[in-house]
């Protein structure tokens, strides 16, 4: 902890991503993989439950959502609105569907269905720029 004392640019809590999915068995599996990896997991089952926690004061680093959801907002939606919200924030889309790519700035990365976890956790880490510590720049 010394050298993170010593460093401003070094933080002590870990990167925060916001697992938006509404199939409950995926959410379940992308949050483990995270947390297994070392990464904090805030899980929304949709758009409009993402949206309320991008709005509030919790801690967001990476958005992880799905295309397709039911209610309002959907994934792509979201995206949009959250790069309004937080434009430093890191966004990753999903779907099954690989035609419905999102348009380029309006996400970091795509991943299509079904997902290699360990590609998932290393380009969420790549993006996050966290090499799984706790630490991050």
């Amino acid at each position: 902890m010394a050298a993170a004392a010593n460093n401003p640019g070094i933080s002590l809590r870990k990167p925060t991503v916001l697992v938006v999915e509404d199939d409950v068995l995926i959410r379940l599996s992308v949050a483990d993989a995270l947390r297994s990896a070392g990464l904090d997991v805030i899980e929304a089952a949709t758009g409009d439950e993402a949206l309320t926690v991008l709005a509030s004061s919790a801690t967001v680093d990476l958005v992880f959502t799905d295309i397709q959801m039911p209610g309002s907002t959907d994934g792509l939606a979201l995206a949009q609105i959250a790069r309004q919200m937080r434009p430093s924030l890191k966004i990753i889309v999903t779907s099954g569907n690989a035609p419905a790519r999102p348009s380029p700035g309006l996400a970091d990365a795509f991943f299509g269905k079904p997902y290699a976890f360990d590609r998932l956790v290393e380009r969420i880490k790549g993006l996050l720029g966290s090499d799984g510590s706790p630490n991050f720049k």
